[in-house]
């Protein structure tokens, strides 16, 4: 458990000193595989916006309500509720660039903004103040935009699964 913890944590280092780069970095599921191997998990697949995405096995995949919203792609949450992630589809984005998506955000009130390419599809990630998540929110290959949620970022040991978890998300292969 610890090793598995150690190789967590360091790919959060990794992801998050390519964030002070000063190019957009790259993140991609090539660099994350090795400390994945090491934990159980599952690969998760929309097909109808060509996405796939990894999660740990301690994550349940719980079924979808009409409470959720027709843009809720999936959630995954642990058995006690104390953490999840979340995909949704959204909508309004037609056309839009990433550089205005950044100005929407900024203008809106988000914070810790930074751009990536996230295995080869356009990304931002953000926080919104008081909200105890962080958001991932890219262009598929097709044109859509998907926003994931992992929250509760305060926690050392979710964050970094988060940042594994962010890491797998790729074009469907």
């Amino acid at each position: 458990m610890k090793k598995t913890l150690a190789t967590i944590l360091t790919l959060g280092l990794l992801l998050m000193s390519c964030a002070f780069a000063e190019q957009v970095p790259a993140i991609n599921w090539s660099d994350a595989e090795s400390a994945a191997a090491e934990i159980a998990g599952s690969w998760y697949v929309f097909n109808d916006i060509a996405l796939e995405y990894w999660v740990p096995d301690i994550f349940e995949n719980k079924d979808l309500t009409e409470a959720d919203g027709e843009e809720m792609l999936a959630k995954h949450e642990v058995a006690d509720g104390s953490a999840g992630i979340y995909a949704q589809y959204l909508t309004g984005y037609d056309g839009a660039t990433m550089d205005e998506t950044v100005a929407t955000l900024q203008a809106n009130g988000a914070t810790e903004i930074e751009r990536c390419t996230l295995n080869g599809l356009d990304a931002v990630s953000f926080s919104v103040p008081d909200v105890d998540a962080v958001y991932v929110v890219f262009v598929t290959q097709s044109g859509n935009y998907v926003q994931f949620i992992f929250t509760p970022v305060s926690d050392e040991g979710f964050a970094a699964v988060a940042q594994l978890v962010t890491a797998s998300i790729r074009p469907e292969t």
